[in-house]
């Protein structure tokens, strides 16, 4: 457990926060942007702030929480997805291909996830609402994130996609699972359909779990008696 109501822990949860915006904003204008926008030491130093960030958040979680080096194996995932790996292979090698460029500012957005789930904490504390929140944003980044990535692998092989709103549609079919008359024509496009679909299945029993849950909720509180 990590004690929540430190005054530095409530600061790092709305630096997260702001820098999993950050992120996503900054890699959309790349990618849907016809022309460069943002120069490379632009990006380069603000991935470093923001992993710097993430990094920051996570040893000041693991110094107070209670459970010692067992957080360390229990979140190591966080901790590797925090890395600033973009900027420790730029210096390693200046010569990156732009699809490797792209991949890894991609990185962050799986820290930045964590992110959603925090400012959900806020909003409530029933454990089902807050599984349901939680998931109902993060399939929102999905879909986003796929859109963006969709559009910019597709537009121009793939003939069908003219524009962003052609790959919002896309992905908005996709998650449902009822299948868009666009089709992938790169493996990358292909490959994102299968994370969709994927998404929008596991997402149908969460919230049928949660739709029932408020409904025995409401029956109980119906059936109790009320006393005058």
């Amino acid at each position: 457990m990590v004690q929540n109501d430190k005054p530095i822990v409530k600061f790092l949860n709305i630096m997260v926060l702001l820098s999993s915006i950050l992120v996503l904003v900054i890699i959309s204008i790349e990618l849907l942007s016809a022309t460069t926008i943002l120069s490379e030491r632009f990006i380069l130093n603000t991935h470093l702030m923001v992993c710097t960030i993430f990094l920051a958040d996570f040893f000041v979680r693991w110094y107070f929480s209670q459970e010692g080096w067992h957080f360390l194996g229990h979140h190591i995932f966080l901790l590797l997805i925090s890395i600033p790996y973009l900027n420790i292979v730029y210096i390693s090698s200046a010569h990156l291909s732009h699809a490797t460029w792209v991949l890894l500012r991609l990185i962050p957005i799986a820290r930045g996830i964590y992110g959603i789930s925090i400012i959900v904490s806020w909003m409530t504390r029933s454990k089902v609402t807050n599984l349901f929140v939680t998931y109902l944003s993060i399939v929102f980044v999905i879909i986003y994130f796929c859109s963006i990535m969709f559009y910019f692998v597709e537009h121009g092989p793939n003939p069908m996609v003219k524009d962003y709103w052609d790959a919002f549609n896309w992905s908005l079919m996709n998650v449902t699972t009822v299948g868009s008359n666009i089709f992938g024509v790169t493996k990358l496009g292909q490959s994102l359909a299968v994370i969709l679909a994927a998404s929008g299945m596991v997402f149908f029993p969460i919230f049928t779990a949660f739709v029932v849950d408020n409904f025995q909720k409401k029956r109980k509180e119906a059936e109790t008696p009320t006393h005058n």
